[in-house]
């Protein structure tokens, strides 16, 4: 989410300079939004060592699975003996599952359920080129792979930054017992609107139709009615503390949650121990 937003604020200082001799339009395209590496690099053994010794109880799982394209998608599965509940964590923008992490799956690790988490799509040790739409269908594709291998009987969206759009997604169409919104947006325009600096009001700024699509407001507030944890931090420069707010208004859940972390940014709010505590109790409430 990090690049993303330096990505979308690239555009407008770019935009911002070209102003006096061209039209007042920024348009913001699938390449430069959505990070991506020109190649796949294989996880390394030590990496998985150090999975393995943040979690000594789990059994790490090396996972890969073939798209529909006959792309290859890598990834692990970390099996907590004592669950039967199952954590899909889709990261944000950028975000690799080597070398960054480490620290989130340590930390989720205390959850005490299974985890999945895989390199999305032309990212980290995955190939291929990202688009929203090809993410999408990445997404179905690992959840019915998990499914389908592992039996889980409860399974938990949790999508950060970037991530919770794809959750979200998902959660739209598919069953699932539990969404996790974690630092994220409400929608594509609400997200510009925020990073706009003032003196761009009057400039208009294009994007593609699918980043429009993907409405994480219209998802909980319209489709996704099951539980909701809705996790923003009041420091976030990012993704403002509004649009965590406007999330858990907007949704339709018997059940939800909103936390809100004090003196973090877009980093961080899974470090905070009263967080964890509650999304705990949260996840043992299913």
């Amino acid at each position: 989410m990090k690049s993303l937003i330096k990505n979308i604020l690239s555009g407008v200082v770019v935009g911002s300079m070209i102003l006096m001799t061209s039209a007042c339009t920024i348009r913001i395209s699938e390449d430069t939004f959505i990070a991506s590496d020109q190649q796949a690099v294989a996880f390394t053994n030590e990496f998985t060592e150090q999975l393995q010794q943040a979690m000594p109880n789990h059994s790490i799982t090396a996972v890969n699975l073939n798209t529909s394209d006959q792309v290859r998608l890598n990834g692990f599965y970390i099996d907590n003996p004592h669950s039967e509940t199952t954590l899909i964590f889709f990261q944000g923008n950028g975000m690799k599952v080597e070398p960054h992490s480490l620290a989130a799956l340590t930390t989720l690790s205390t959850l005490n359920t299974d985890i999945f988490v895989m390199d999305r799509r032309g990212l980290g040790a995955s190939e291929g080129q990202p688009s929203i739409r090809n993410i999408q269908v990445d997404a179905k594709q690992q959840l019915d792979y998990l499914y389908q291998q592992y039996q889980p009987q409860k399974v938990i969206l949790h999508g950060y930054s970037l991530g919770s759009f794809i959750a979200a997604d998902l959660a739209k169409d598919n069953k699932v017992d539990a969404l996790v919104l974690h630092g994220s947006a409400t929608n594509a325009d609400d997200w510009v609107d925020e990073k706009t600096p003032w003196y761009l009001l009057f400039t208009s700024i294009e994007m593609p139709e699918d980043f429009r699509r993907v409405d994480n407001e219209q998802v909980v507030a319209q489709y996704y009615k099951g539980p909701l944890l809705v996790i923003g931090a009041e420091n976030d420069d990012e993704v403002p503390a509004s649009l965590s707010e406007k999330l858990y208004a907007a949704s339709q859940s018997e059940v939800k949650e909103l936390i809100m972390v004090p003196n973090v940014g877009h980093q961080g709010m899974l470090d905070n121990a009263n967080a964890m505590s509650r999304y705990q109790a949260f996840v043992q409430a299913l």
